[in-house]
């Protein structure tokens, strides 16, 4: 008997060649996004020497970025759904890139502090216009696979972080660093709002999408936001954002601090991880798409292979604490690091599989846990590590929120929605 029909098969025509500049587009932005957000991990001490803070502090201001997406994660899924990608991406990546110039002239703490809630505002619309955009113009197929290609701009930025971002910063300083960043954003956004356009009105999932498929867009935001699988889904994404946000802000810091390494070899170290991530995310990517073509299922596709793959991370996480050597500290953070990334499209994928119609809501609303995530992690990790125990408190934090995460996954996530949402999945939960 053949799978189920769903809303999002309605969108299997071919889209041309214009969904692999979508793709194409939305890696782009995704790596200077990340560029943008990685920077200042790489200039921790120089920028607590110019500041006259310490870690504690540091860790706020890390924290104050998150705030800033916090604050419109949720707000840029709707506005995305209802006026479309092209706008509401474009402007968002002028105002972030002017406030990532702003940061290269700030003298006073608290006004940097300021200034990174106001870019992380801007920042806050990438993750759910990336995946309103992939939505509109990639069949739901290839949502896995291209999925992933654009989330390849997260480790590969982390990565070119320790292979340029560090010698960048000991030639021209932070400083300089930063307003670079901030002008070439800007550049990309004209670029965007130039080159971009709308889907093809004919697409369900479009916001200019005929009447008909718009009724099904009224899903109350309540029976949304209350869904089993989306809140275990968010929730996990709030461990998968611990863990990113660890590599992004304290990595560098727990390596030198740890180990007594100076920047280059931290840089040199630090890209272990994003390189392993690039080669793991692309294969759960295409993994989670061949179980999908199977089995229509996503509890088989989707939310198995995020729980497993955050198990593993945590079996991985757990030895860190008990070695004396930087060489094998990093071989165990990065396995886990590049396992605990590897199921990265999947989260966007269940916002897809479950909520077509609403997909830039459901993907503001997980992105929000991942904003909440990078509060709690830099702060907290702040804290643990100027305590006696340094960072070895800190991976044990880690270690309970991500496996928790892999259990609500596991016990709460059925990859069910109600019939109002658009789709009506009646295969097996797997």
């Amino acid at each position: 008997m053949p799978p189920p029909t769903t809303e999002s098969d309605a969108f299997e025509q071919p889209q041309g060649t214009f969904r692999f500049i979508v793709v194409t587009f939305c890696f782009v932005l995704v790596l200077v996004n990340y560029l943008d957000r990685v920077v200042i991990s790489f200039a921790i001490k120089p920028i607590e020497s110019d500041l006259g803070i310490a870690d504690g502090a540091f860790g706020l201001l890390m924290s104050a970025f998150a705030i800033g997406t916090l604050a419109t994660n949720g707000i840029s899924g709707v506005v995305l759904d209802r006026y479309g990608v092209k706008s509401v991406w474009g402007g968002a990546l002028m105002f972030w890139s002017a406030f990532m110039i702003l940061q290269g002239f700030v003298q006073v703490f608290w006004l940097f502090v300021v200034l990174r809630v106001l870019m992380g505002m801007g920042e806050g619309a990438n993750f759910p216009a990336m995946n309103r955009a992939l939505v509109d113009w990639v069949r739901p197929s290839e949502l896995g696979r291209f999925t992933s290609a654009a989330l390849l701009g997260v480790p590969l930025a982390l990565l070119l972080g320790g292979i340029v971002l560090a010698p960048v910063i000991l030639g021209i300083g932070w400083r300089g660093s930063f307003i670079c960043l901030g002008c070439l954003g800007g550049l990309l956004g004209l670029a965007f709002l130039v080159f971009y356009k709308q889907p093809p009105a004919s697409a369900p999932q479009s916001p200019a999408a005929p009447k008909a498929s718009n009724e099904v867009a009224k899903l109350p935001l309540s029976e949304l936001f209350l869904n089993p699988t989306l809140l275990a889904t968010a929730w996990s994404f709030f461990g998968f954002g611990w863990v990113l946000f660890f590599g992004l802000t304290w990595l560098p810091g727990y390596l030198e601090q740890t180990f007594d390494l100076k920047l280059k070899s931290v840089g040199y170290f630090s890209t272990l991880p994003w390189g392993l991530s690039l080669l793991l995310m692309p294969i759960a990517g295409w993994i989670s798409d061949a179980i999908m073509r199977r089995t229509n299922c996503t509890r088989a596709a989707r939310i198995h292979l995020i729980w497993i793959c955050q198990l593993l991370a945590v079996i991985f996480f757990i030895p860190v604490v008990m070695v004396d050597s930087a060489t094998w500290a990093v071989v165990f953070v990065s396995i886990a690091i590049g396992f605990s990334m590897a199921p990265n499209s999947p989260y966007y994928s269940i916002c897809a599989d479950l909520f077509p119609t609403r997909t830039g809501v459901a993907t503001g609303y997980i992105v929000t846990f991942f904003s909440l995530s990078g509060i709690v992690c830099p702060t907290v990790t702040g804290w643990l590590a100027q305590g006696n125990g340094g960072f070895n408190m800190a991976f044990g934090a880690l270690c309970v929120v991500v496996g928790s995460a892999a259990l609500g996954m596991l016990l709460f996530a059925k990859g069910e929605t109600s019939p109002n949402a658009g789709i009506t999945n009646t295969t097996p939960a797997g």
